[in-house]
């Protein structure tokens, strides 16, 4: 590989950059890019990635362009973070959603995961997972970080994160911590607007800063930007993050002293471009202390970020020494983490791929994140012998972080060998309207126990409205949380309920052992959910479920 000292300048501003395109097979657009722009990264999103097979044919062709332009290997970065927010879709190992791991508790087990995970990624050609999230939750109306944090708990958060980082990196790929210096109290999503974090910095290190500050001592080798503003360390303006000198190398690199990568998120999002536009922004970056570049979806805005690094080099504004510093760091990762490409063969690296091994640990996982309350004892089990109807809600993305779900397995098939009654299930709308919910409490009516799934309520107030319409009847409801267990709040005269953070098959499956009776609850919420007043005045608030409560 080569060294910094031997490439041009042309050359060294390309390997500060990670590029995305549309398609299957390189376009003219990434080819262009790699063989006269001598881009060192590219950014895979699921419409790159159809399946396996394709997927290892793109990386080794895409390897084989940049090779031969610049003798140094790319690259190949993607989200396959868990849960809802994964590239590579199918036919690999799958981590459950974050959320779902704070419940599970078992850092352990996390660690075996995200390393055959990262094996598997890694068979595929893909050499870096912006992954994991070390955002801590603590704000319930977030609307881009949700179950992809692992909980509302520094320590929790910490612990975790480290466990999947030093995982993934033990299976031989770079691990991304993201989105330093914290998004997980943010209201705004910042790829359309910039959100503001207004704490005191007291805060940011007790709280946001916090697993950030334990990585970089555990041995963290890249963390990408957030595009938030915090005022209060930019001179009181919510200068995002990412183009902010006293945050990237004030409080990066000097005070938490990280020497590794810094990676920002896509320079295209609007938190971070807006009045300034993607060249402006990349040249801000950089002097701000960043290293990589993403620049993830527009041709245009690749060749403008391009001209911008050359443009201030010319200028005198963006010292070459700066450029020259960052490269340095690419390039020392990327032999430890690439080294000399070989030559790879699709048959034996289709070999290493759904390990039985790390598969199981997966299950094990989603088997310990089922999370109970019971306000009443044994309240969130089912009786076979009583007519049941489930109500399942259609799922969707929720944020421009996610994908539309691959699976679309619902709860019922997996409950039908442990319920002797009837069992009927519905499906109902994402945000019921209320002649749907009218319908649905009346065919309620005519069973003894009902399954109530909820999914992202705050963006669709249907669900909660049909499930406060149940709780009035005189059935056995139980609702179930799909997603972040804060939305059951809205229900506090619910006698139980569970969370299972996602509606993976297997979890599903797991759900359905826990309702039948068949397994026990395993896991402890990683949330906090909001404290509501109860009939007799007193306050009550839930962080874990596996124990019976009394009622309240």
């Amino acid at each position: 590989m080569k060294a910094c000292s031997e490439l041009t300048l042309k050359e060294k501003i390309g390997q500060l950059l990670m590029a995305g395109f549309e398609g299957f097979t390189p376009d003219m657009n990434i080819r262009d890019l790699l063989q006269n722009h001598f881009v060192g990264g590219v950014v895979f999103f699921s419409r790159n990635l159809d399946n396996p097979g394709q997927a290892f044919a793109l990386t080794e062709e895409l390897q084989r362009m940049a090779v031969a332009a610049t003798g140094i290997p790319l690259w190949i970065g993607t989200d396959q973070e868990g849960g809802m927010v994964v590239r590579v879709r199918q036919g690999i190992a799958q981590l459950p959603a974050a959320m779902g791991l704070g419940a599970a508790r078992n850092p352990g087990l996390l660690y075996e995961a995200a390393k055959g995970t990262a094996e598997e990624l890694k068979a595929l050609g893909i050499n870096m997972n912006f992954a994991p999230v070390v955002d801590i939750n603590v704000n319930p109306r977030n609307p881009i970080i949700d179950v992809r944090s692992f909980g509302d708990d520094a320590e929790l958060v910490s612990e975790l994160g480290i466990a999947a980082m030093i995982g993934f990196q033990d299976g031989g790929i770079a691990s991304v911590i993201k989105h330093f210096p914290g998004h997980g109290d943010t209201e705004t999503d910042s790829h359309a607007e910039l959100p503001v974090v207004r704490h005191s910095l007291e805060r940011l290190r007790s709280v946001e800063l916090v697993p950030f500050r334990r990585a970089a001592l555990t041995g963290a080798e890249a963390v990408m930007t957030a595009h938030v503003g915090i005022p209060l360390l930019s001179g009181g303006e919510p200068v995002p993050a990412t183009l902010s000198r006293e945050v990237l190398t004030g409080l990066l690199r000097e005070e938490l002293g990280f020497d590794g990568l810094i990676v920002t998120d896509c320079m295209e999002m609007d938190a971070v471009t807006q009045g300034i536009g993607v060249g402006e922004a990349v040249v801000r970056a950089m002097l701000a202390g960043a290293d990589l570049l993403l620049v993830s979806h527009t041709y245009a805005s690749q060749l403008e970020a391009v001209a911008a690094l050359e443009r201030a080099v010319a200028d005198g504004r963006l010292p070459e020494e700066r450029i020259d510093a960052s490269v340095e760091r690419i390039l020392r990762l990327k032999k430890r983490r690439i080294g000399e490409l070989r030559e790879r063969n699709w048959e034996e690296a289709r070999l290493l791929l759904e390990n039985p091994q790390t598969l199981r640990t997966i299950e094990r996982l989603r088997e310990e994140s089922i999370t109970a309350v019971n306000r009443e004892p044994d309240f969130c089990r089912l009786s076979p012998d009583v007519d049941t109807l489930v109500l399942w809600p259609q799922i969707s993305a929720a944020c421009k972080s996610e994908d539309e779900p691959v699976h679309d397995a619902t709860l019922a098939g997996f409950l039908r060998p442990f319920i002797g009654a009837k069992l009927t299930e519905r499906v109902y709308g994402t945000s019921p309207d209320p002649d749907e919910i009218a319908a649905l409490a009346s065919e309620a009516q005519r069973y003894g126990q009902i399954i109530a799934g909820i999914f992202h309520t705050a963006s669709n107030p249907g669900q909660p409205a049909l499930v406060r319409k149940l709780l009035e009847g005189g059935a056995k409801v139980i609702p179930v949380s799909l997603r972040n267990p804060v939305d059951l709040a809205a229900f506090p005269e619910a006698k139980g309920f569970l969370a299972c953070y996602e509606h993976h098959p297997h979890t599903l499956q797991a759900l359905a052992r826990v309702l039948t009776g068949t397994a026990e609850p395993a896991g402890t919420l990683p949330v906090t959910i909001p404290v509501y007043i109860s009939e007799r005045g007193e306050s009550d608030e839930h962080r874990s479920a596996s124990v019976i409560e009394s009622a309240t």
